[in-house]
């Protein structure tokens, strides 16, 4: 377990160092970058569709070269285009101006809803690395899910809340809605993100007798098996 001896600074610097910073600068940082610098330099539709292309581009790299599925750049991408279809379709049908509202509902019921399966999809967020390394030690307590599912439902939360806040402003403020929209984009995500690999550590320090006495119940389990098998 942690180190007790830690400073709160070496505690935040272990943290930082277990974000996962490729997924989040490539799939969230940059693009939503390229949509506001446009939004103010340039054409604002040449920003999306600069995104939209960064996007396709990093999914594709990665599913390649790691194998693996980029779940930053493809909530971005489907984000951002559903976002951008409904801004050429707002001026026949307004209720499509809260689409991104929507959006973020949408997403925080996939977290809460993703209660129900035995792994939360805050564990397909977090790197890969980080799930392994720490399921390999603490995977045989029931503690260890229960991290995950409380930070997945603190994610869920948050993006119902943040829809329909986003929704209201956009109505009744529209200049203070997009605001609130850029403030709560690839910041919100980062501080979500460093909770998310603060926590699990403190809940595991906090529970850790009992998860010791089952973890090495569960080990003790598995050495008789071998033997009874025999």
């Amino acid at each position: 377990m942690a180190d007790n001896t830690q400073s709160t600074w070496d505690i935040v610097k272990l943290n930082l160092s277990r974000i996962p910073w490729r997924d989040f600068v490539l799939g969230v940082f940059v693009p939503m970058t390229i949509v506001e610098i446009f939004s103010v330099v340039g054409p604002h539709l040449t920003g999306i569709y600069i995104a939209l292309v960064w996007l396709v581009l990093v999914i594709t790299l990665i599913a390649i070269f790691k194998r693996a599925l980029s779940v930053f750049s493809l909530i971005t991408f489907i984000m951002l285009l559903t976002q951008t279809i409904a801004g050429f379709l707002s001026s026949q049908y307004p209720f499509l101006r809260l689409t991104a509202s929507f959006d973020y509902m949408v997403l925080g019921l996939i977290f809460i809803g993703s209660m129900l399966r035995p792994r939360p999809f805050i564990m397909a967020v977090i790197g890969k690395d980080t799930i392994q390394r720490t399921e390999a030690k603490f995977g045989k307590s029931k503690y260890f899910f229960k991290a995950w599912f409380d930070i997945n439902i603190v994610w869920g939360i948050f993006y119902v809340l943040l829809g329909i806040f986003y929704s209201y402003m956009l109505v009744l403020h529209a200049e203070v809605g997009s605001l609130l929209g850029l403030l709560l984009g690839w910041p919100a995500v980062l501080v979500l993100l460093y909770f998310s690999v603060d926590y699990p550590q403190r809940y595991w320090t906090k529970h850790w007798d009992k998860m010791k006495v089952e973890i090495e119940a569960a080990q003790q389990y598995e050495n008789r098996k071998p033997a009874a098998l025999a």
